[in-house]
């Protein structure tokens, strides 16, 4: 099951992706200049230094496509920490990975004409050495609606079925149907500063691991390309091992590059 999730991830990305192109190719009666890519790439690295020595680095990248047609967005994330701790009984140092994620989300939104609805098609995977999942991956179509916009303002809700696949770090794999829905919030307090939400619900239909992830950054831009962002993200599952926590949530002050 989980291969067939990870595919059908790889497929439905692939096949939105290539249909776009071909879209602007075939039914564009007059030229239309695509604009470039856009979005942030943000870095984080925290020292410690002392009883505990420690280096964790962390980044994030939110990409974006505006087409005449399509929306295409991809969010990436890492998550590499190390500590350093002396052994008490040999007086040697030992190094020990102590954090260790990765996770990709692609999806792309079919933009009706002359309208804020959509029809999006979505694809996530995520590994996390340490986390109460070993590994997680879903599937998801549906409908979206760009409820509010000003300028650069903006609120998107989007909802529909789709299939998950999570893998415990203990205990029996399950995969499932669940209902997706999640809404993405940017306000720009000024031309330099701005705060985004984004809030995702992947509901089990089948009395499986039902998750909720949260995300939350202020951005204040230092000069046209970089900017300090102070973001905090909440991950809850509803069905992890008895040793595991339900919530895991991550604050982080970072650097990040836009273009």
């Amino acid at each position: 099951m989980r291969l067939v999730v990870a595919l059908s991830a790889v497929l439905l990305c692939s096949a939105v992706s290539v249909h776009a192109q071909e879209f602007q190719k075939k039914h564009g009666e007059e030229e239309v200049t695509i604009p470039p890519w856009g979005g942030d790439v943000e870095v984080g690295v925290v020292l410690s230094r002392g009883n505990t020595e420690a280096t964790a680095v962390r980044t994030n990248a939110e990409l974006q496509h505006e087409l005449q047609d399509f929306r295409n967005k991809y969010y990436i994330q890492t998550l590499l920490q190390r500590n350093t701790q002396t052994n008490s009984a040999t007086g040697e140092k030992e190094d020990n990975t102590t954090g260790q994620r990765v996770g990709v989300t692609a999806q792309s939104n079919y933009k009706f004409f002359r309208s804020d609805s959509s029809l999006f098609g979505r694809a996530a995977y995520l590994n996390d050495r340490f986390g109460a999942f070993r590994e997680q991956s879903s599937v998801a179509v549906g409908y979206a609606n760009r409820l509010y916009e000003d300028g650069q303002n903006y609120f998107d809700f989007e909802t529909g079925p789709g299939m998950a696949y999570d893998r415990p770090s203990e205990g029996e794999s399950n995969s499932g149907m669940i209902w997706y829905a999640a809404g993405n919030f940017e306000y720009h307090f000024s031309e330099t500063s701005k705060f985004k939400q984004t809030l995702e619900y992947a509901i089990s239909l089948d009395g499986h691991n039902t998750s909720y992830p949260s995300r939350s950054a202020i951005t204040a831009q230092i000069n046209n390309e970089l900017a300090l962002r102070l973001s905090v993200n909440i991950k809850y599952d509803s069905d992890v091992g008895a040793d595991k926590k339900s919530t895991d949530s991550e604050t982080a002050a970072s650097v990040v590059y836009s273009f």
